[in-house]
């Protein structure tokens, strides 16, 4: 493995999954270390699936190619396609909470096209929560401790 040239040992490198990368090929030699902290392995890594970054971008390529990963809306049903399924916690004052179908009582066409249903309450309080489990959706205690990744959760 000493004698590949170190463009052929990063191709190698970039078809082993990005976690195992960090957590073990990181560990076995300086080179291999030095190759997965550096910006090239991971630059083919996002090349290879079509993650592309915006040149004002001032993350490091690693950081960038996990956070790409992580870019997903955390919350489970979030505009109610499902009714309250995964909500805990509901709270109902009023009339309580109802899913309506877009585009709903405003007549306002809604920016997602995925998005066909959504959360209305009525005229007194109500409330809903969710738990998300960090770790169960792929987060790693180094990632959230040193990276602190933004969160990202949306209702509709």
């Amino acid at each position: 493995m000493e004698s590949l040239p170190e463009a052929v040992l990063i191709r190698i490198l970039a078809s082993i999954p990005a976690v195992d990368l960090v957590l073990v090929c990181r560990l076995v030699c300086c080179q291999w270390k030095n190759l997965v902290d550096g910006a090239a392995l991971w630059i083919l890594k996002c090349q290879q699936e079509g993650i592309t970054r915006d040149e004002s971008d001032a993350e490091n390529w690693q950081n960038f190619y996990f956070l790409s990963k992580k870019r997903k809306n955390l919350i489970k049903n979030p505009c109610g396609e499902e009714d309250l399924e995964h909500w805990g916690e509901v709270e109902n004052g009023g009339d309580g909470w109802k899913i309506e179908e877009l585009p709903g009582d405003f007549g306002k066409e809604f920016p997602s096209e995925e998005v066909h249903k959504y959360f209305v309450t009525s005229y007194e309080w109500c409330r809903k929560a969710q738990v998300i489990d960090l770790r169960a959706e792929g987060y790693w205690e180094e990632l959230m401790d040193t990276t602190q990744p933004k969160i990202m959760v949306r209702d509709w």
